[in-house]
């Protein structure tokens, strides 16, 4: 009995950090938004390039605050992915990010890509208490 609790917990130990990357790691922690991470065939499919200039020239990524809220499965004809959300007050736009990707430590290749209002609900959140909007310490960012 003790053996299968030490893998439990070893496993554990080994899939928590797992989910604490996506956009605290390389690129993303950089002073501007890495759009060189999505390619460009979703930007034009998705209709984004007045929001990815805006987010690339005009806002102040580095001073960004938000954070990522929710994390989801989704099963497709092309396999399981993971959509990884993001909340952001930005000085340009407040924004919700939501990437699917493959690789559910948010840091494998962008496979799709959204921008969201960040006041508006979202079908993609499945936890709304986790939405900064809900959050009394991000209300002075709603004003």
């Amino acid at each position: 009995m003790i053996f299968f609790k030490n893998i439990s917990i070893t496993t554990l130990l080994v899939i928590l950090p797992l989910t604490v990357f996506g956009q605290n790691y390389g690129s993303f922690r950089n002073d501007d938004f890495p759009v060189h991470l999505i390619d460009s065939s979703i930007i034009s499919k998705r209709d984004l390039d007045e929001q990815i200039n805006m987010l690339s020239k005009e806002c102040e990524w580095k001073n960004r605050v938000g954070k990522k809220i929710d994390v989801f499965w989704l099963k497709t004809n092309q396999g399981n992915l993971f959509g990884h959300v993001y909340e952001y007050f930005m000085d340009c736009d407040n924004l919700r990010l939501i990437y699917w990707q493959v690789d559910p430590s948010g840091k494998g290749e962008i496979l799709d890509f959204m921008i969201e209002p960040l006041e508006e609900e979202s079908t993609f959140v499945i936890n709304k208490r986790q939405q900064l909007k809900n959050k009394k310490k991000y209300k002075e960012y709603l004003k």
